[in-house]
Protein backbone atom coordinates (compact mmCIF):
# COMPACT_ATOMS: atom_id res chain seq x y z
CA UNK A 1 0.00 0.00 0.00
CA UNK A 2 1.38 3.32 -0.57
CA UNK A 3 0.81 7.11 0.47
CA UNK A 4 1.51 9.62 -1.31
CA UNK A 5 2.64 12.65 1.10
CA UNK A 6 2.05 16.59 0.01
CA UNK A 7 6.18 16.65 0.26
CA UNK A 8 5.98 14.41 -2.58
CA UNK A 9 3.59 16.88 -5.09
CA UNK A 10 5.95 18.92 -7.45
CA UNK A 11 6.91 22.32 -6.23
CA UNK A 12 4.71 25.51 -8.02
CA UNK A 13 8.14 27.35 -10.53
CA UNK A 14 9.08 30.97 -9.54
CA UNK A 15 9.90 33.81 -11.57
CA UNK A 16 11.42 36.80 -10.64
CA UNK A 17 9.09 40.20 -10.74
CA UNK A 18 12.22 41.79 -12.69
CA UNK A 19 11.82 42.18 -16.63
CA UNK A 20 16.15 42.03 -16.53
CA UNK A 21 15.87 38.51 -14.23
CA UNK A 22 13.60 37.41 -16.82
CA UNK A 23 15.81 38.21 -19.54
CA UNK A 24 14.21 41.02 -21.32
CA UNK A 25 14.72 44.54 -21.34
CA UNK A 26 13.58 47.44 -22.89
CA UNK A 27 14.80 49.11 -26.16
CA UNK A 28 15.32 52.54 -27.63
CA UNK A 29 11.53 52.01 -29.37
CA UNK A 30 10.52 51.72 -26.49
CA UNK A 31 9.46 47.25 -27.00
CA UNK A 32 10.49 44.28 -24.86
CA UNK A 33 12.78 42.47 -26.25
CA UNK A 34 14.83 39.46 -25.15
CA UNK A 35 18.26 40.24 -23.98
CA UNK A 36 19.91 36.97 -25.14
CA UNK A 37 18.45 37.99 -28.91
CA UNK A 38 17.16 41.25 -29.28
CA UNK A 39 15.16 40.93 -32.34
CA UNK A 40 12.79 38.73 -30.50
CA UNK A 41 10.19 39.45 -28.36
CA UNK A 42 8.54 38.21 -25.13
CA UNK A 43 8.02 34.07 -25.57
CA UNK A 44 5.52 32.79 -23.38
CA UNK A 45 5.39 29.31 -24.67
CA UNK A 46 8.78 28.51 -22.25
CA UNK A 47 7.45 24.96 -21.58
CA UNK A 48 5.02 22.03 -22.72
CA UNK A 49 3.31 22.59 -19.09
CA UNK A 50 0.77 25.09 -18.98
CA UNK A 51 1.61 26.19 -15.22
CA UNK A 52 5.45 27.16 -16.35
CA UNK A 53 3.55 29.46 -18.95
CA UNK A 54 1.52 31.09 -17.30
CA UNK A 55 3.72 31.65 -13.90
CA UNK A 56 6.22 33.22 -15.90
CA UNK A 57 3.62 35.12 -17.93
CA UNK A 58 2.56 35.92 -14.36
CA UNK A 59 5.81 37.61 -13.21
CA UNK A 60 5.91 39.60 -16.36
CA UNK A 61 2.87 40.67 -16.59
CA UNK A 62 3.55 42.10 -12.54
CA UNK A 63 7.05 43.71 -13.77
CA UNK A 64 5.38 45.45 -16.41
CA UNK A 65 2.80 46.54 -14.69
CA UNK A 66 4.80 48.07 -12.09
CA UNK A 67 7.05 50.22 -15.23
CA UNK A 68 3.55 51.27 -16.25
CA UNK A 69 2.70 52.63 -12.86
CA UNK A 70 6.49 54.45 -12.64
CA UNK A 71 5.55 56.31 -15.80
CA UNK A 72 1.84 57.57 -14.67
CA UNK A 73 3.46 58.60 -11.29
CA UNK A 74 5.70 61.00 -13.16
CA UNK A 75 2.68 61.88 -15.44
CA UNK A 76 1.77 63.82 -11.61
CA UNK A 77 -0.80 60.54 -11.22
CA UNK A 78 -0.93 59.29 -8.01
CA UNK A 79 -2.70 56.20 -6.34
CA UNK A 80 -5.50 56.52 -4.07
CA UNK A 81 -6.61 53.25 -2.20
CA UNK A 82 -10.31 52.30 -2.16
CA UNK A 83 -12.47 52.52 0.00
CA UNK A 84 -11.79 56.09 0.01
CA UNK A 85 -9.89 56.56 3.56
CA UNK A 86 -7.78 53.08 3.65
CA UNK A 87 -4.85 53.67 5.33
CA UNK A 88 -3.43 50.51 6.16
CA UNK A 89 -2.54 48.99 3.11
CA UNK A 90 -3.20 45.42 4.81
CA UNK A 91 -6.70 45.71 4.55
CA UNK A 92 -8.36 44.71 1.55
CA UNK A 93 -8.29 47.50 -1.08
CA UNK A 94 -8.07 48.31 -4.82
CA UNK A 95 -6.05 51.34 -5.82
CA UNK A 96 -6.75 53.70 -8.58
CA UNK A 97 -5.03 56.60 -10.21
CA UNK A 98 -6.12 59.99 -10.13
CA UNK A 99 -4.15 63.70 -10.65
CA UNK A 100 -2.00 64.85 -8.08
CA UNK A 101 -4.03 68.11 -7.95
CA UNK A 102 -7.48 66.88 -8.86
CA UNK A 103 -9.52 68.99 -6.50
CA UNK A 104 -8.18 72.22 -8.60
CA UNK A 105 -9.55 71.14 -11.95
CA UNK A 106 -12.42 72.46 -13.80
CA UNK A 107 -12.54 69.42 -16.21
CA UNK A 108 -12.60 66.06 -15.40
CA UNK A 109 -11.65 63.17 -17.36
CA UNK A 110 -12.59 59.64 -16.75
CA UNK A 111 -11.56 56.51 -18.17
CA UNK A 112 -13.05 52.94 -17.45
CA UNK A 113 -11.41 50.10 -19.31
CA UNK A 114 -12.20 46.33 -19.61
CA UNK A 115 -12.99 44.42 -16.38
CA UNK A 116 -10.04 41.64 -17.89
CA UNK A 117 -7.33 44.37 -17.95
CA UNK A 118 -4.91 45.48 -14.94
CA UNK A 119 -4.95 49.20 -13.78
CA UNK A 120 -3.28 51.29 -16.36
CA UNK A 121 -2.92 48.55 -18.75
CA UNK A 122 -4.85 48.45 -22.39
CA UNK A 123 -3.22 45.40 -24.59
CA UNK A 124 -0.52 42.77 -23.38
CA UNK A 125 -0.51 41.93 -26.88
CA UNK A 126 1.02 45.82 -27.50
CA UNK A 127 3.05 46.33 -23.90
CA UNK A 128 5.08 43.16 -25.06
CA UNK A 129 4.95 43.13 -28.56
CA UNK A 130 4.92 45.57 -31.68
CA UNK A 131 4.22 48.91 -30.46
CA UNK A 132 5.52 49.05 -26.85
CA UNK A 133 4.94 50.37 -23.26
CA UNK A 134 3.73 53.37 -23.57
CA UNK A 135 1.37 52.37 -26.93
CA UNK A 136 0.09 49.50 -25.01
CA UNK A 137 -1.02 51.10 -21.74
CA UNK A 138 -2.45 54.44 -20.57
CA UNK A 139 0.64 56.14 -19.99
CA UNK A 140 0.04 57.15 -23.99
CA UNK A 141 -3.34 58.18 -23.31
CA UNK A 142 -2.82 60.45 -20.27
CA UNK A 143 0.25 62.20 -22.02
CA UNK A 144 -2.53 63.52 -24.60
CA UNK A 145 -4.98 64.82 -22.46
CA UNK A 146 -2.08 66.58 -20.53
CA UNK A 147 -2.00 68.49 -23.59
CA UNK A 148 -5.48 69.48 -23.84
CA UNK A 149 -6.98 72.66 -22.95
CA UNK A 150 -9.59 72.57 -20.26
CA UNK A 151 -12.24 74.78 -22.16
CA UNK A 152 -11.87 77.68 -24.67
CA UNK A 153 -11.32 80.18 -21.81
CA UNK A 154 -8.98 77.90 -19.28
CA UNK A 155 -5.31 76.31 -21.45
CA UNK A 156 -4.81 74.21 -18.38
CA UNK A 157 -5.13 70.53 -18.45
CA UNK A 158 -7.89 68.65 -17.30
CA UNK A 159 -8.17 66.33 -14.69
CA UNK A 160 -8.01 62.82 -14.89
CA UNK A 161 -9.24 59.46 -12.61
CA UNK A 162 -8.12 56.21 -14.18
CA UNK A 163 -10.58 53.69 -12.58
CA UNK A 164 -9.56 50.26 -12.06
CA UNK A 165 -12.08 47.09 -13.46
CA UNK A 166 -10.07 44.64 -13.71
CA UNK A 167 -7.90 44.38 -10.18
CA UNK A 168 -11.08 43.62 -8.09
CA UNK A 169 -9.70 40.38 -6.31
CA UNK A 170 -8.33 40.52 -2.89
CA UNK A 171 -5.36 38.36 -2.63
CA UNK A 172 -4.09 38.08 1.34
CA UNK A 173 -1.03 36.60 0.57
CA UNK A 174 0.14 39.08 -1.92
CA UNK A 175 -1.61 42.24 0.13
CA UNK A 176 -2.59 43.36 -2.69
CA UNK A 177 -5.77 43.54 -5.05
CA UNK A 178 -5.29 41.25 -8.41
CA UNK A 179 -7.41 40.50 -11.11
CA UNK A 180 -8.59 36.85 -12.48
CA UNK A 181 -5.47 35.79 -14.62
CA UNK A 182 -3.04 36.77 -11.91
CA UNK A 183 -5.43 35.37 -9.11
CA UNK A 184 -5.06 32.49 -11.04
CA UNK A 185 -1.66 32.25 -11.28
CA UNK A 186 -0.55 33.42 -7.81
CA UNK A 187 2.28 30.98 -5.91
CA UNK A 188 0.28 27.76 -4.89
CA UNK A 189 1.17 24.88 -2.74
CA UNK A 190 2.28 22.91 -5.71
CA UNK A 191 2.70 22.79 -9.48
CA UNK A 192 -0.44 20.55 -9.38
CA UNK A 193 -2.52 22.69 -7.17
CA UNK A 194 -6.15 23.57 -8.97
CA UNK A 195 -6.38 27.10 -8.78
CA UNK A 196 -7.42 29.06 -5.90
CA UNK A 197 -10.61 29.54 -4.81
CA UNK A 198 -12.62 32.72 -4.21
CA UNK A 199 -14.25 33.54 -1.24
CA UNK A 200 -15.40 36.50 1.08
CA UNK A 201 -12.03 37.06 2.14
CA UNK A 202 -11.43 38.64 -1.52
CA UNK A 203 -13.73 40.83 -1.88
CA UNK A 204 -13.35 44.36 -1.51
CA UNK A 205 -15.83 46.27 0.18
CA UNK A 206 -18.16 48.62 -2.68
CA UNK A 207 -15.99 47.23 -5.22
CA UNK A 208 -16.69 43.58 -5.54
CA UNK A 209 -17.71 43.14 -9.23
CA UNK A 210 -17.09 45.90 -11.80
CA UNK A 211 -20.69 47.92 -11.63
CA UNK A 212 -19.90 48.02 -8.30
CA UNK A 213 -16.85 49.58 -8.90
CA UNK A 214 -18.62 52.01 -11.91
CA UNK A 215 -20.91 52.85 -9.25
CA UNK A 216 -18.29 53.53 -6.12
CA UNK A 217 -16.29 55.93 -9.17
CA UNK A 218 -19.83 58.01 -9.45
CA UNK A 219 -21.06 58.00 -6.06
CA UNK A 220 -17.60 58.35 -3.90
CA UNK A 221 -14.66 58.83 -5.52
CA UNK A 222 -15.89 62.04 -7.90
CA UNK A 223 -17.85 63.63 -5.38
CA UNK A 224 -14.58 63.27 -2.77
CA UNK A 225 -12.02 64.73 -5.41
CA UNK A 226 -14.27 66.64 -7.60
CA UNK A 227 -16.15 70.16 -6.85
CA UNK A 228 -20.10 69.74 -7.74
CA UNK A 229 -19.33 72.66 -10.58
CA UNK A 230 -17.27 70.16 -12.44
CA UNK A 231 -18.10 69.43 -15.85
CA UNK A 232 -16.90 65.49 -16.69
CA UNK A 233 -16.13 63.22 -19.65
CA UNK A 234 -16.25 59.49 -19.79
CA UNK A 235 -14.42 57.37 -22.27
CA UNK A 236 -15.56 53.83 -21.27
CA UNK A 237 -13.54 50.72 -22.96
CA UNK A 238 -15.37 47.53 -23.87
CA UNK A 239 -16.97 46.06 -21.47
CA UNK A 240 -16.23 48.96 -19.08
CA UNK A 241 -18.66 51.33 -21.70
CA UNK A 242 -21.47 48.59 -21.32
CA UNK A 243 -21.17 49.35 -17.38
CA UNK A 244 -21.04 52.52 -17.53
CA UNK A 245 -24.09 52.70 -19.82
CA UNK A 246 -26.43 50.28 -17.38
CA UNK A 247 -25.41 52.87 -14.49
CA UNK A 248 -26.06 56.45 -15.66
CA UNK A 249 -29.77 54.78 -17.81
CA UNK A 250 -30.73 54.10 -13.57
CA UNK A 251 -33.50 57.04 -13.46
CA UNK A 252 -32.13 58.53 -10.33
CA UNK A 253 -28.79 58.90 -11.62
CA UNK A 254 -29.17 60.26 -14.32
CA UNK A 255 -31.29 63.17 -12.98
CA UNK A 256 -28.01 63.13 -10.35
CA UNK A 257 -25.50 63.92 -13.45
CA UNK A 258 -27.17 64.95 -16.82
CA UNK A 259 -26.18 68.17 -16.18
CA UNK A 260 -22.38 67.76 -15.14
CA UNK A 261 -21.57 64.51 -18.10
CA UNK A 262 -20.15 66.48 -21.22
CA UNK A 263 -19.55 63.55 -23.12
CA UNK A 264 -19.50 59.91 -23.27
CA UNK A 265 -17.01 57.56 -25.54
CA UNK A 266 -18.03 54.24 -26.06
CA UNK A 267 -15.12 52.59 -27.60
CA UNK A 268 -15.53 48.92 -28.48
CA UNK A 269 -19.04 49.05 -26.25
CA UNK A 270 -21.94 46.98 -27.59
CA UNK A 271 -24.61 47.87 -25.44
CA UNK A 272 -28.17 48.05 -27.09
CA UNK A 273 -30.04 50.92 -26.66
CA UNK A 274 -33.58 48.83 -26.53
CA UNK A 275 -32.58 47.64 -23.41
CA UNK A 276 -32.11 51.37 -21.74
CA UNK A 277 -34.71 52.19 -19.79
CA UNK A 278 -34.11 56.19 -19.47
CA UNK A 279 -35.40 58.01 -22.24
CA UNK A 280 -33.61 61.05 -21.45
CA UNK A 281 -30.76 59.30 -21.45
CA UNK A 282 -31.58 56.83 -24.70
CA UNK A 283 -32.56 59.60 -26.69
CA UNK A 284 -31.61 62.90 -26.16
CA UNK A 285 -28.10 62.14 -24.70
CA UNK A 286 -26.89 59.60 -26.88
CA UNK A 287 -28.08 61.24 -30.00
CA UNK A 288 -26.13 64.53 -28.86
CA UNK A 289 -23.19 64.05 -26.52
CA UNK A 290 -22.40 60.65 -27.20
CA UNK A 291 -20.03 58.48 -29.98
CA UNK A 292 -19.30 54.86 -30.46
CA UNK A 293 -16.21 53.70 -32.30
CA UNK A 294 -16.62 49.85 -33.36
CA UNK A 295 -14.51 47.33 -34.66
CA UNK A 296 -14.27 47.70 -37.89
CA UNK A 297 -12.26 46.91 -41.26
CA UNK A 298 -12.60 50.43 -42.12
CA UNK A 299 -10.47 53.51 -41.80
CA UNK A 300 -10.16 54.84 -38.55
CA UNK A 301 -12.66 57.58 -38.60
CA UNK A 302 -15.11 56.16 -40.83
CA UNK A 303 -18.67 57.10 -40.00
CA UNK A 304 -20.51 53.75 -40.30
CA UNK A 305 -24.13 54.77 -38.77
CA UNK A 306 -26.06 57.55 -37.40
CA UNK A 307 -28.28 57.06 -34.24
CA UNK A 308 -30.93 55.24 -35.66
CA UNK A 309 -28.95 52.53 -36.67
CA UNK A 310 -27.72 51.58 -40.19
CA UNK A 311 -29.31 48.64 -41.85
CA UNK A 312 -26.82 48.02 -44.90
CA UNK A 313 -23.72 46.50 -42.44
CA UNK A 314 -23.45 43.89 -40.33
CA UNK A 315 -21.62 45.74 -37.82
CA UNK A 316 -23.60 46.36 -34.69
CA UNK A 317 -25.53 49.52 -34.60
CA UNK A 318 -28.09 49.78 -32.27
CA UNK A 319 -26.56 51.92 -29.61
CA UNK A 320 -28.55 55.21 -29.93
CA UNK A 321 -25.37 57.34 -31.08
CA UNK A 322 -23.28 58.00 -33.74
CA UNK A 323 -20.80 54.96 -34.46
CA UNK A 324 -17.25 55.25 -35.99
CA UNK A 325 -14.72 52.73 -37.05
CA UNK A 326 -12.07 52.64 -34.60
CA UNK A 327 -9.39 51.21 -37.34
CA UNK A 328 -9.05 48.06 -35.37
CA UNK A 329 -10.74 45.07 -37.32
CA UNK A 330 -10.81 42.38 -34.53
CA UNK A 331 -9.57 43.26 -31.38
CA UNK A 332 -11.62 45.41 -28.63
CA UNK A 333 -8.55 45.82 -26.19
CA UNK A 334 -7.43 47.66 -29.16
CA UNK A 335 -9.80 50.04 -30.18
CA UNK A 336 -8.60 52.50 -27.93
CA UNK A 337 -5.50 52.34 -29.01
CA UNK A 338 -5.73 52.97 -32.91
CA UNK A 339 -8.71 55.41 -32.32
CA UNK A 340 -6.86 57.37 -29.45
CA UNK A 341 -6.24 60.73 -31.66
CA UNK A 342 -10.31 60.55 -32.87
CA UNK A 343 -11.47 60.21 -29.27
CA UNK A 344 -9.26 62.63 -27.80
CA UNK A 345 -9.72 65.20 -30.57
CA UNK A 346 -13.47 64.78 -29.66
CA UNK A 347 -13.54 65.55 -26.39
CA UNK A 348 -11.43 68.48 -26.96
CA UNK A 349 -13.84 69.28 -29.40
CA UNK A 350 -16.55 68.87 -26.79
CA UNK A 351 -14.15 71.18 -23.98
CA UNK A 352 -13.66 74.25 -26.42
CA UNK A 353 -17.56 74.78 -26.99
CA UNK A 354 -17.98 78.43 -26.36
CA UNK A 355 -19.12 79.06 -23.15
CA UNK A 356 -22.63 79.74 -22.92
CA UNK A 357 -23.11 77.32 -25.38
CA UNK A 358 -24.27 73.72 -25.73
CA UNK A 359 -22.42 71.08 -27.96
CA UNK A 360 -24.65 68.74 -30.00
CA UNK A 361 -23.42 66.11 -32.36
CA UNK A 362 -23.49 67.63 -35.92
CA UNK A 363 -25.93 65.80 -38.42
CA UNK A 364 -23.90 62.96 -40.24
CA UNK A 365 -25.29 61.79 -43.84
CA UNK A 366 -24.45 58.01 -43.53
CA UNK A 367 -24.34 56.83 -47.13
CA UNK A 368 -22.12 53.30 -45.50
CA UNK A 369 -22.72 49.75 -46.55
CA UNK A 370 -21.09 46.68 -46.55
CA UNK A 371 -18.95 45.93 -49.61
CA UNK A 372 -20.06 43.03 -51.74
CA UNK A 373 -17.62 40.90 -53.10
CA UNK A 374 -17.89 39.04 -56.23
CA UNK A 375 -17.37 35.86 -54.43
CA UNK A 376 -20.44 36.33 -52.21
CA UNK A 377 -23.10 33.83 -53.34
CA UNK A 378 -26.60 35.22 -54.64
CA UNK A 379 -28.82 32.57 -52.19
CA UNK A 380 -31.96 34.80 -53.33
CA UNK A 381 -32.81 31.99 -56.38
CA UNK A 382 -32.26 29.54 -54.35
CA UNK A 383 -35.94 27.39 -54.14
CA UNK A 384 -36.13 27.77 -58.24
CA UNK A 385 -31.95 26.67 -58.20
CA UNK A 386 -32.80 23.56 -56.81
CA UNK A 387 -35.84 22.96 -59.29
CA UNK A 388 -33.96 23.50 -62.21
CA UNK A 389 -31.29 21.15 -60.27
CA UNK A 390 -34.08 17.98 -60.47
CA UNK A 391 -35.17 18.16 -63.95
CA UNK A 392 -31.42 18.00 -65.21
CA UNK A 393 -30.43 15.53 -62.77
CA UNK A 394 -33.81 13.21 -64.78
CA UNK A 395 -32.73 14.74 -68.07
CA UNK A 396 -29.02 13.81 -68.04
CA UNK A 397 -29.21 9.77 -68.83
CA UNK A 398 -25.54 9.41 -68.57
CA UNK A 399 -24.75 11.00 -65.26
CA UNK A 400 -27.39 8.24 -64.11
CA UNK A 401 -25.60 5.11 -62.43
CA UNK A 402 -26.87 1.88 -63.92
CA UNK A 403 -27.33 -0.97 -61.12
CA UNK A 404 -27.61 -4.37 -62.39
CA UNK A 405 -27.45 -8.05 -61.22
CA UNK A 406 -24.61 -10.07 -61.73
CA UNK A 407 -24.85 -13.96 -61.28
CA UNK A 408 -22.88 -15.28 -58.54
CA UNK A 409 -20.94 -18.31 -58.48
CA UNK A 410 -21.23 -21.10 -55.92
CA UNK A 411 -24.14 -22.30 -53.45
CA UNK A 412 -26.33 -19.41 -52.41
CA UNK A 413 -26.09 -17.34 -55.10
CA UNK A 414 -29.95 -17.22 -55.58
CA UNK A 415 -30.05 -15.45 -52.02
CA UNK A 416 -27.41 -13.17 -52.20
CA UNK A 417 -28.53 -10.40 -53.80
CA UNK A 418 -25.07 -8.77 -55.05
CA UNK A 419 -24.94 -5.96 -57.57
CA UNK A 420 -22.44 -4.68 -59.58
CA UNK A 421 -22.09 -0.81 -59.57
CA UNK A 422 -21.16 0.07 -63.89
CA UNK A 423 -21.30 3.13 -65.37
CA UNK A 424 -23.35 3.34 -69.14
CA UNK A 425 -21.41 1.56 -72.14
CA UNK A 426 -19.32 4.75 -73.86
CA UNK A 427 -20.06 3.02 -77.09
Amino acid sequence: MFRRLWSGLPADPEFPVDLEKLGYFINEDDEVRSIQNPDNYFKYFLSRNPRWNDRQRFAINQALQNEVHKRLEKLDMTKCLLPIGTKDPSKPHIPIFVSRDLPLKKRVVVIFGESLQDLGMLAHRVIGGAGGVNKGSLVSIVSELQKQHTSSTDPSPPGIILANMGELIWSPEGQRAVGRFAFDNMPAKSAVHNGNLITEKNSIEGNEKPKFHVHYIFDKVIPHFVKDNVGIDVIGVGDGADYVEQYLDLPVVWETWKKRINCLALVGGLHPVWELRSKDFATEFLKNKARAYATSLEPAGMPLSGPEGNPKTTTFTGMGCLIFSSGEPHFTELTLIASAGLVLDWVQEVAMTPEGEDYANPKFDIVYTDPVTVTDPDWSHWKEGEAEGEMDDKDDEESQIKMEPVEAHGKGSEQSGLVLLTRPDSS
